[in-house]
């Protein structure tokens, strides 16, 4: 069963930015795209980077700052090599201001 934790606010997380939080033992970065929260882990599957420091790239993917590495924000599908194994994604939830994420 999932259980929400809350991770940060609505206004950590600007437009078009990323916040890297840690639930447990996980890195997790929160990424606002029009409004919308995704959470997805936080290290790239290709080579141990933040992809919190990556760019958002075709309105949809982070683009890794290492090596380029895209990854789907809504799916954490890979987009572009050289990563070949998907990031895991979280459901995310507002209540109030408050940006919840279920591990």
């Amino acid at each position: 069963m999932e259980t929400f934790q809350t991770v940060a606010h609505v206004g950590d997380v600007p437009p078009g930015k990323s916040l890297q939080v840690e639930v447990g033992d996980r890195l997790i970065s929160l990424w606002n795209l029009n409004g919308t929260i995704y959470a997805i882990d936080d290290i790239c599957t290709h080579e141990e980077e933040y992809l919190s420091e990556g760019e958002i790239v075709d309105n949809c993917c982070v683009e890794c700052p290492k090596h380029g590495a895209v990854f789907d924000l809504a799916t954490g599908a890979v987009k572009a090599l050289p990563a070949t194994e998907p990031v895991a994604t979280y459901t995310v939830r507002i209540e109030g201001d408050e940006i919840q994420v279920a591990v």
